[in-house]
């Protein structure tokens, strides 16, 4: 937990938050470059990611939506997994829970949560009167970064011109303008999760964060994955073994291509019940959201139904009207 007092944390936060702002807010790329350079990624605090990320969300072109969850990674891992947070947001949202992904287009290969999305012809056009009309019909809705938030856009530039990861690599999973309560947020590391995990404290969020240690920022089919449980103000750990939810570990060359039109089939295909392995790499993750939006930590039950809901064909149905209907 964090070590501070809540008047001093909430001081924190609120000198965070006008910081980023004033940079959000400058007219010079000069400006925004300095303050990038001046923040090491590495030694924030939660309480500041919190102050950063409400200046973002001050910006933010949708309001909250009550009672809904995100399930989101900080991408980065290099591991060409197929779009398993989509996939199993998709699972989660037919299975009766609200889902408010936050994504954008991939900006180093085509194999976004919105290529994936747009792949399979999702129309990302709304407002809050459309995200809550999908919310009611189809319990999922996702939201475009760029197109309700220019303050990355506005950094663009400031980022080219510096050759490492900056504050705005961490900023993506907790910038959701529909500012869920629960969320699982994937991390391509442990500091990063510890990060987050702290995040969610400072904010009051409940969910898991999560690293895989073969560095995936999923759940993995095929390793050991660390879970930083925040609920009611505290944090636990546990450990995901993968063999003890699905009974067995999936080679990752299973689940992984670096060519995005097939990583978007074998999800399909997982979706369909027709590939085992994508099927349960989905279903696993879908378990562990559904655990971290309820604080059921029943992983092998939710899995099993995940499943069940995947071979029964509803999943794939479900996956359609989303497509249709958006």
């Amino acid at each position: 937990m964090i070590g501070m007092g809540s008047s001093q944390e909430n001081d924190v936060i609120e000198h965070a938050r006008m910081q980023f702002q004033r940079a959000i807010e400058s007219p010079s790329d000069e400006e925004r470059e300095l303050f990038l350079r001046n923040i090491d990624p590495e030694r924030i605090t939660g309480a500041q990611l919190a102050g950063y990320t409400q200046a973002v969300l001050s910006m933010a072109r949708l309001t909250k939506v009550e009672n809904c969850m995100d399930i989101v990674g900080t991408g980065g891992d290099g591991l060409n997994t197929i779009n398993v947070s989509t996939a199993a947001s998709i699972v989660v949202s037919g299975l009766g829970y609200n889902v408010v992904k936050h994504g954008n287009f991939g900006s180093s290969n085509r194999k976004g949560s919105a290529d994936f999305l747009k792949y399979f012809g999702y129309n990302f056009n709304l407002d809050s009167r459309e995200l809550k009309r999908r919310l009611g019909s189809l319990r999922f809705a996702f939201i475009l970064a760029p197109m309700y938030n220019d303050s990355f856009a506005r950094f663009a530039q400031a980022r080219r011109n510096i050759p490492h990861r900056t504050i705005m690599n961490y900023l993506g999973p907790v910038t959701n303008p529909a500012s869920p309560d629960k969320v699982m947020l994937g991390a391509a590391s442990s500091e990063i999760q510890n990060l987050y995990a702290q995040y969610m404290l400072a904010t009051g969020k409940d969910g898991f964060a999560i690293h895989s240690m073969d560095g995936m920022d999923e759940v993995s089919p095929s390793a050991e994955c660390s879970v930083l449980h925040v609920r009611d103000g505290k944090i636990t750990h546990f450990k995901i073994i993968p063999e003890e939810i699905i009974g067995h570990r999936i080679d990752l060359d299973a689940i992984t291509t670096p060519i995005p039109e097939k990583s978007f089939r074998i999800a399909e295909e997982g979706l369909k019940g027709l590939d085992t392995h994508s099927a349960e790499f989905i279903s696993l993750n879908a378990a562990c959201a559904i655990s971290a939006a309820t604080g059921d930590l029943d992983i092998r039950g939710h899995f099993r139904k995940a499943m069940k809901f995947i071979s029964s064909g509803a999943a794939y149905d479900h996956f359609r009207r989303v497509m249709e209907n958006a």
